[in-house]
C-alpha cells in the first residue's frame, strides 16, 4: 500500500512544526496548510486518509472549512479531527460534530493521544483501501471469467440455487436459437427439459440434477434437443456442476452442453478408454485479457504444457491465460495462470502451430488442479 496522506491545517508555523515532529513516519506523507483556502486546494488535489484541522484561523475558520469539505463529493468522506484551544464546553464540541468532525483534540495536544487517534483513523483508511482493492479484484475476476465463458465454444448456462437462469453465453443462445434476454430469469426446467427429470411437470427442487448438485456433486446425462422444424434433432451431452461458496454449500449450477455428433454416449468402463484424449479435446486455453481462443491443450505436466495453436508464439513471451475445466475441481470451474513460451514451431498446415509453455509462479491451488487433471485423466 502507498503512503497515507495526512493534511495538517494550522495558521501558526510553530504548531505545524510540532505536529510534523510527532506524526512523521515512513508510511505517512504529511501535507501542511496554513489557511483554509490552502487546505481546500490540497484536499481536492490529494487522496487524504485524515485531516487535522485547527478551529481558530483567520479569514476562514475550521468550521467553515469542514462545511465546504463535506459539501464536495470528492472530500465529503475524509475523516476530520478538530484541534482547538478554546472551550471544552459540550455545546461548542457539539457544534464541531455538526460541521463534520469525527473527533476532537484540545491544545496543548498530548502526543500519545494524538498518535493513538491518528493510528485508529489510518487503520480504518487501510481497511477501506483493502476493501476497494478486493472489490476491484472480484470485478476483474468476474469480468475475466465471463469473457472466458462467452468465448468458450461449448454452450454454458448458469443458474442460481432456485434453478433460475442467471447467465448464458453466445454458444448457448446459438444452440437453443434463443435471444439472451429471453433466456435470463427463466426456470432452467423451461430451457432444458432434462432439468425436470422424468416428469416434465416436476419442479427444479424435485429433479435428480438438483439432488446431486445441491449436495456438491456433479451430474451428467444425455439430451435430445428437438428443433421444432424439419431440421434433425441435436444430440447433446449435458454436464451440470454445482457452484459452491465457503459460507454457502450450494449457490447455483453451471450447465455445459456439448454435441454428441449423433453418437451414443459411452458408458461405464468404455467411457474411460480414451479419457486423456477427451480431456485434451475439451480443454481450450484462452487469453485472459481478450477472451480470445489461444489454442487446445495437447499435453500437461506440473512444469508446463503444450498447445496446438492458431498462430506462432515467440520464445520468452509471457502470456496471461485461462481455461474452463472439464469438471469441477475443488471449489472452482476455471483456472487462471501465467505462462512463458519456451518453444514454438509450425505444424502441417499453414495456420497450425505447436508450442511448449512453462508455468510461471504456479499457485498451490492451481498446482492441485493440475495434479487432479493428471491423476483423473
Amino acid at each position: 500500500m502507498k503512503k497515507q496522506n495526512i493534511l495538517v491545517v494550522d495558521d501558526r508555523h510553530e504548531n505545524l512544526v510540532a505536529m510534523e515532529a510527532v506524526l512523521e513516519g515512513e508510511d505517512r506523507n504529511l501535507i501542511m496548510a496554513k489557511s483554509g483556502d490552502e487546505a481546500l486546494a490540497w484536499a481536492l488535489k490529494h487522496d487524504l486518509a485524515l485531516i487535522l484541522l485547527d478551529v481558530q484561523m483567520p479569514d476562514m475558520d475550521g468550521f467553515e472549512v469542514a462545511t465546504l469539505l463535506r459539501q464536495n463529493r470528492r472530500t465529503r468522506h475524509i475523516p476530520i479531527i478538530f484541534v482547538t484551544a478554546i472551550s471544552k464546553d459540550q455545546s461548542y464540541v457539539f457544534k464541531g460534530y455538526q460541521h463534520g468532525a469525527v473527533d476532537y483534540l484540545f491544545k496543548p495536544v498530548d502526543e500519545q493521544i494524538l498518535e493513538a487517534k491518528v493510528n485508529v483513523f489510518l487503520e480504518l483508511d487501510r481497511q477501506r483501501w483493502r476493501l476497494r482493492q478486493a472489490v476491484v479484484q472480484m470485478k476483474r475476476l468476474k469480468d475475466e471469467n465471463e469473457r472466458l465463458l462467452q468465448a468458450l465454444g461449448d454452450a454454458v448456462i448458469g443458474t442460481d440455487a432456485d434453478g433460475v437462469v442467471s447467465f448464458c453465453n453466445a454458444s448457448a443462445c446459438a444452440l437453443l436459437d434463443r435471444e439472451r434476454d429471453s433466456l435470463l430469469s427463466l426456470p432452467i426446467t423451461q430451457v432444458l427439459p432434462i432439468a425436470a427429470g422424468d416428469d416434465s411437470n416436476a419442479s427444479w427442487q424435485d429433479s435428480p440434477i438438483f439432488a446431486r448438485c445441491s449436495q456438491g456433486e456433479a451430474w451428467e446425462g444425455d439430451l435430445t434437443l428437438e428443433s421444432g422444424s424439419e431440421e434433425a434433432p441435436q444430440y447433446l451431452r449435458v454436464h451440470a456442476n454445482p457452484v459452491c461458496r465457503q459460507d454457502d454449500p450450494f449457490t447455483g449450477t453451471v450447465f455445459v452442453l456439448r454435441p454428441r455428433h449423433g453418437e451414443e454416449p459411452m458408458r461405464g468402463p468404455e467411457r474411460r478408454k480414451h479419457p486423456r484424449k477427451q480431456m485434451f479435446r475439451e480443454l481450450v486455453v484462452f487469453d485472459r485479457g481478450t477472451g480470445g481462443n489461444v489454442g487446445r491443450l495437447t499435453n500437461l505436466s506440473l512444469g508446463g504444457f503444450r498447445l496446438a495453436m492458431r498462430r506462432e508464439a515467440a520464445p520468452g513471451e509471457h502470456w496471461e491465460l485461462g481455461m474452463v475445466l472439464p469438471d469441477r475441481i475443488g471449489d472452482v470451474n476455471t483456472m487462471s495462470f501465467d505462462a512463458r513460451v519456451v518453444w514454438s514451431e509450425q505444424g502441417t498446415g499453414p495456420s497450425e502451430y505447436h508450442g511448449g509453455f512453462q508455468f510461471l509462479d504456479l499457485s498451490e491451488a492451481n498446482r492441485e488442479i493440475v495434479e487432479t487433471l493428471m491423476n483423473r485423466y
